[in-house]
């Protein structure tokens, strides 16, 4: 039955028509209910339907938006980044290829850069196609979550549009806080310092004549560089050390057993979690961002500065002065692409919840649950348990298999995800 059940999805999936008609939600008792409608509980939605596709009706998603990828969408249009970081092989779909499949079949452009990240607007439209052909608009609750009580069966989860009982509990938010420089963080959030989280480039026609300094060494801050340049403007990029450049935000060796075996052996959690933020290691760029840089800083466009924010003031003319390591820099604005900081007390109705933590990351069990209840985590809130890559793609996927094991007995990972060619060719294209 699961062979015909992922057979009879990957045929309505390849063979994508028109948008369906979107369903108006209505408030009902779950099986389960997932907090968040990101990437990652996509992926999990998509690979429960793939085991059990009678849990349809059971699955409630609450997220304040009320649309899929909504806060991704957001995020990537803000700071205008146009490629993802991730391979093509990484998505929400159970099947890694689907997505390179999806791509070819309808005749979409590629990216062309070292191991085929996929085009933001070709990832945007296969989750959507993924959305429509599994109907999972209907189980949107356009709301945001004000407590999740514990009850004899399973949980009372309150929302802003009303209450409902769910036996099991996927949170599946993206609870963080924003990190800045400590000098800088009296004036975060004024016109003249922002963090990159609330930067929208959309917004920002044109910046002639001004000198905006940016400070972070990863991905992010590229971005960010590559649109204030777009706008005319001036720029120095500030790093705490020489750009790293690393084609994924942590070490191939850690989606694997290379490294993987080693951290799983490791059963101590403050451990662990040294293991992860070694892993990490700070901010990173990927080659072609890295050489594009290079070029604007040979071109005279942009300047690089490494050391440490050690003050930032307003002059009494309005500008912006940073010293950094004993340079003074004047500045008319200053972005931060700092990063944020995952912590289970980002969010009060997840706090209550966890027991044990090592530096605001729960410690979960092994299927990703918080302790004995029907609780399960997924993002980097899991990092502990699924290492450094817990909050990227490639970790969704892997919560996504662990959690759907727990939940419907289904093991995602057997012979059941082959693909024969006879449905590989199934795509039509659109």
């Amino acid at each position: 039955m699961l062979n015909l059940a992922i057979e009879t999805q990957r045929n309505r999936f390849f063979a994508r028509g028109g948008r369906s008609e979107r369903r108006r939600f209505v408030m009902r008792d779950a099986e389960v209910c997932v907090v968040g409608a990101g990437p990652h509980a996509l992926t999990v939605v998509s690979h429960l339907l793939t085991a059990r596709p009678s849990l349809k009706d059971g699955i409630v998603v609450v997220d304040p938006s009320g649309q899929w990828l909504s806060t991704w969408r957001e995020q990537f249009g803000r700071l205008e980044i146009g490629v993802l970081r991730s391979p093509m092989v990484h998505h929400p779909d159970v099947w890694p290829g689907s997505l390179a499949r999806f791509t070819s079949d309808h005749a979409l452009k590629r990216s062309h850069l070292p191991y085929d990240p996929p085009l933001t607007s070709v990832f945007d439209s296969f989750c959507s196609a993924l959305v429509d052909q599994l109907q999972l608009d209907s189980m949107l609750c356009a709301a945001s979550v004000g407590e999740i009580q514990t009850e004899r069966h399973g949980y009372r989860v309150t929302t802003s549009s009303g209450s409902f009982q769910a036996r099991q509990v996927v949170w599946a938010g993206n609870t963080a806080r924003p990190i800045a420089p400590e000098p800088l963080t009296k004036s975060l959030g004024t016109d003249s310092i922002k963090h990159s989280s609330t930067i929208d480039l959309r917004n920002i026609p044109s910046l002639d004549g001004e000198h905006i300094v940016v400070v972070g060494g990863g991905l992010s801050a590229g971005h960010l560089i590559l649109g204030a340049l777009k706008r005319s403007a001036q720029v120095t990029l500030v790093t705490r050390r020489p750009i790293v450049e690393r084609n994924f935000d942590v070490e191939p060796g850690w989606l694997g057993p290379r490294f993987l075996e080693g951290f799983e052996r490791q059963r101590n959690p403050e451990r662990r979690f040294q293991m992860v933020l070694s892993a990490r290691g700070g901010g990173s760029m990927p080659g072609w961002m890295c050489q594009r840089l290079e070029s604007e800083i040979d071109a005279g466009h942009l300047a690089h500065v490494v050391g440490s924010i050690e003050s930032g003031n307003i002059s009494g003319t309005g500008a912006l002065e940073l010293c950094v390591s004993g340079q003074l820099l004047e500045a008319d604005r200053c972005w931060l692409a700092t990063g944020t900081r995952p912590h289970f007390c980002a969010d009060a109705a997840l706090a209550h919840h966890v027991n044990r933590q090592v530096d605001g990351i729960p410690v979960l069990r092994q299927d990703l649950r918080l302790g004995r209840r029907s609780m399960y985590l997924t993002g980097r809130l899991a990092a502990i348990e699924l290492g450094p890559a817990a909050g990227n793609l490639w970790g969704a996927r892997v919560a996504a298999l662990r959690i759907t094991r727990a939940l419907t007995g289904f093991d995602l990972r057997d012979d059941a995800l082959e693909e024969p060619r006879s449905r590989i060719l199934i795509g039509q294209k659109g």
